[in-house]
């Protein structure tokens, strides 16, 4: 039986040769929550004016900001305009409007990470030999709640260094250069991590268990 249903956004994908755009989702992430008893939704990409009304419809007990996409507000020439989605941008925010307004757990992943440090006022920048490496994390003296692995994934080509950490986030874990890898919200129930659970086979004991308390489990 499931407990909690649990929305995830998904990447867009542009295929300009048949004039076709479309959500698409990694189906680790399925059988990473479904093994921790929780029904993922993957929600479509739509106008933000509809979030409210489909808030309402799909009564979601979580919200989890995926990878891919980069920010637009921060892409330049080496960007693919395929690569971009501004609608996603915009919808995603209005996604973390609803799952704030209604006392609902966010867990964003990578980009994830990134928009929502925007959301709350901090920068982003972009950085080269993260994608597609792997590093050793560092826990935060002042960590005590959040058991987090001790080495990472990296598959992202922006960083948030300490400086440009948002308002009323408080960071978890570090990179040997000093950026930001996870953080959490003083007073809203939002976490967030730069390195993708869902592309570690087996997943991590610690990403598991860090995912199950976020969303009560």
């Amino acid at each position: 039986m499931f407990k909690r249903r649990i929305g995830i956004t998904q990447r867009v994908m542009k295929h300009t040769r048949y004039n076709e755009v479309m959500d698409c989702l990694d189906t680790h992430w399925t059988k990473l929550l479904t093994s921790m008893d929780m029904l993922l939704i993957p929600l479509p990409l739509m106008p933000p004016d509809f979030t409210p009304e489909m808030w309402k419809a799909l009564k979601l007990d979580g919200l989890i900001l995926s990878g891919g996409n980069t920010l637009v507000d921060f892409s330049d020439e080496t960007d693919p305009p395929e690569s971009l989605s501004p609608e996603r941008d915009a919808y995603e925010k209005a996604l973390l409007n609803a799952a704030i307004s209604n006392e609902i757990p966010v867990f964003g992943v990578c980009r994830g990470l990134q928009l929502i440090n925007i959301y709350f006022g901090g920068q982003l920048v972009r950085i080269k030999g993260h994608a597609g490496a792997r590093h050793r994390l560092i826990t935060e003296k002042n960590n005590a709640s959040f058991l987090l692995p001790s080495e990472v994934n990296s598959f992202h080509d922006f960083a948030v260094p300490r400086r440009d950490l948002g308002d009323d986030l408080i960071a978890l874990a570090h990179d040997a250069e000093g950026n930001v890898e996870a953080f959490c919200h003083t007073h809203h129930k939002i976490l967030a991590i730069m390195w993708h659970p869902e592309r570690e086979i087996p997943p991590f004991k610690s990403d598991r268990q860090l995912i199950k308390g976020h969303f009560g489990i």
